[in-house]
C-alpha cells in the first residue's frame, strides 16, 4: 500500500514539473514575441519620425512659427529627414534599392535641403555658412582663403525686415617670394522694419601692392610687375548709419578711417610727388553724411527697385587727419526682372575729390566691385566715372522652381581724370562672366572672371558687385 502511494505521489510531482515547464516555455515565447513586436513598432515609429512625408517642401505651404523652440525643432526635423534618406543610400541598403529608388531618394534629399532653407528664411532663423580653400590671383599669387557668412533677423516677428548679415574673409598668400595676410569683412544690419540700417566694410593686413601713379597716362606708362610692386600695411573702415526719413528716403552720418603705410617703395613712385608726400602720412579720417533713396526689394541681391546714393566726407587736420580734403561719392543702381530669376542690373558711379587728397584714398576704379578685370587702383585720379550693365540668370530645378545656381555676364565702361572735363577721350572697357551659388536666402557666393585692356582677373566674394 505504501509503495502504491509513493508511486502516485511521484507521478503527481512529475506532472506538476511538466506543467510548470510548459508554462515557462509559453511565457518565454510570449515575452520574445512581445519584445519583437515592440522593437518593430519602435523602428517603425523611428522611421516615421525621420521620414520626410510629413514635412512640407513647398515654400507657399510653410508658415511662421512664433515659438522659437518649436521653429528650431522643425529645422532639426528637416535635418533628421535629410540624414535618414542619406543613410538609405549607404552600405547594404544601397544594394537593396533599385535605380529608380536611389534617384527618388536623391531628389527627396535635394527637396528637403531647399525646404529647410525656405523654412529658416520664413521664420527669420540664423544661418551660418563656411567656405575655404586655395586660389590664385595675379595680384596676390597663390593664396588660401577662409570665409564665413552669418545672417539673421534682429526681430523674427517683422516679416518685412531684411536679414542682417556679417561676412569676413581671412587670406594668407605667397607671391613673389613674400608672405602676406589680410582680413576683409562686410556688415549690413537692419532694425525696426528697415527704418534703421548700419552698413560698412573693413580691410586689415599686410600685402604686396602695385602702384602706377596718378592719372590715365600713368596707368599705361608701366607694365604690371617689379616696377609697380611694393608692400604696405593697410587698415581701413568705412561705415554708414542711416535712418528712414519718409517713404524710401534715408539719411545719416558716414565715416571713413584710413591707415596706409608702405613698407617698401615701387620704382614707379620714385618721381611721384603725391606718393612721396604722403608715404609718411599714413592716417586720415573723414566724417560726413549720406542721403539715399532705396526701393530695392532685397539690398544684398535685388530683383527689382532702385538705389540713389549721395555721400560727402570731409577730412580735416583739425580733427586729427594728416591730410585736408573732401570727397563726393554718387551712384545710381537700378534692377529690372524680365522674368523670374532673370534680372538686368545697371550701375552708374561717379566720384570726385577736392583738396590735397593722398594717393591711397584717391578715387579709383578696378577691383572686385568696380570695372572687374582691372587691378584696383591702377586707374586713379581726382575724378572717376563708371557705367556697368549686368545680366543675372538663376537656373531652375526639374520642378521648375529657382535653384541655387546661376550665372552673370556684364560689360562696363569707365574713365578717370583730374577734372570732369578730362573724362572724355580715353574710355576704359571691362567685361566678363561669373558663376553664382545661393548659400543663404538671396545671398550668393560669387566667382567672377573679369577682362580688360591689360589682361584678366578672378574674384571670389560673398556679395554682389553692386
Amino acid at each position: 500500500m505504501n509503495s502504491v502511494n509513493e508511486r502516485s505521489f511521484t507521478e503527481f510531482i512529475l506532472l506538476i514539473k511538466v506543467s510548470l515547464s510548459m508554462r515557462v516555455r509559453l511565457l518565454s515565447v510570449s515575452l520574445v514575441a512581445a519584445l519583437v513586436s515592440s522593437s518593430a513598432a519602435y523602428a517603425a515609429n523611428l522611421e516615421t519620425s525621420n521620414a520626410p512625408h510629413s514635412l512640407p517642401t513647398e515654400k507657399q505651404d510653410m508658415v511662421f512659427e512664433s515659438d522659437i523652440d518649436k521653429a528650431n525643432a522643425r529645422v532639426d526635423e528637416y535635418q533628421n529627414a535629410i540624414d535618414y534618406l542619406k543613410s538609405q543610400d549607404n552600405g547594404d541598403d544601397q544594394a537593396k534599392q533599385d535605380a529608380n529608388s536611389q534617384v527618388s531618394n536623391k531628389q527627396a534629399v535635394s527637396d528637403l535641403k531647399y525646404a529647410k532653407k525656405y523654412y529658416q528664411e520664413i521664420n527669420g532663423l540664423p544661418m551660418f555658412s563656411f567656405l575655404g580653400g586655395p586660389a590664385y590671383t595675379p595680384e596676390q599669387g597663390l593664396l588660401v582663403a577662409l570665409g564665413g557668412l552669418y545672417s539673421f533677423k534682429t526681430d523674427r516677428a517683422q516679416s518685412a525686415l531684411q536679414r542682417s548679415s556679417l561676412s569676413a574673409f581671412l587670406i594668407g598668400n605667397y607671391g613673389d617670394s613674400e608672405v602676406g595676410y589680410g582680413l576683409s569683412g562686410h556688415h549690413e544690419l537692419y532694425w525696426n522694419n528697415n527704418d534703421v540700417q548700419f552698413k560698412g566694410n573693413f580691410n586689415l593686413g599686410s600685402q604686396s601692392k602695385h602702384y602706377w601713379g596718378i592719372g590715365y597716362d600713368a596707368a599705361n606708362d608701366f607694365e604690371f610687375g617689379e616696377v609697380t610692386k611694393y608692400s604696405a600695411i593697410e587698415n581701413n573702415y568705412k561705415g554708414n548709419l542711416i535712418y528712414r526719413l519718409t517713404g524710401n528716403w534715408f539719411a545719416g552720418p558716414a565715416v571713413k578711417l584710413n591707415y596706409y603705410s608702405p613698407t617698401s617703395e615701387p620704382e614707379a613712385a620714385f618721381m611721384d610727388e603725391n606718393f612721396n608726400t604722403f608715404k609718411d602720412k599714413p592716417f586720415t579720417w573723414g566724417l560726413g553724411a549720406s542721403l539715399q533713396y532705396d526701393s530695392r526689394d532685397v539690398a544684398v541681391n535685388p530683383w527689382s527697385g532702385s538705389l540713389f546714393r549721395s555721400e560727402v566726407l570731409l577730412y580735416s587736420e583739425a580733427l586729427g587727419s594728416q591730410a585736408e580734403y573732401q570727397k563726393l561719392d554718387m551712384e545710381y543702381r537700378t534692377f529690372h526682372s524680365v522674368a523670374e530669376g532673370r534680372v538686368i542690373a545697371l550701375l552708374a558711379h561717379y566720384q570726385q575729390a577736392f583738396g590735397d587728397v593722398p594717393y591711397y584714398d584717391m578715387p579709383e576704379i578696378g577691383g572686385a566691385s568696380s570695372m572687374r578685370g582691372y587691378y584696383q587702383g591702377q586707374y586713379r585720379d581726382k575724378v572717376t566715372a563708371e557705367v556697368t550693365a549686368e545680366y543675372r540668370h538663376t537656373f531652375r530645378r526639374d520642378s521648375g522652381v529657382l535653384s541655387n545656381h546661376g550665372m552673370t555676364a556684364w560689360a562696363g565702361v569707365g574713365s578717370v581724370g583730374n577734372s570732369m572735363d578730362d573724362l572724355t577721350g580715353h574710355a576704359i572697357v571691362s567685361y566678363g562672366v561669373g558663376y553664382r551659388y545661393e548659400l543663404q536666402p538671396r545671398m550668393n557666393i560669387r566667382l567672377d572672371l573679369g577682362m580688360g585692356r591689360h589682361g584678366s582677373a578672378f574674384y571670389f566674394n560673398f556679395t554682389e558687385a553692386f
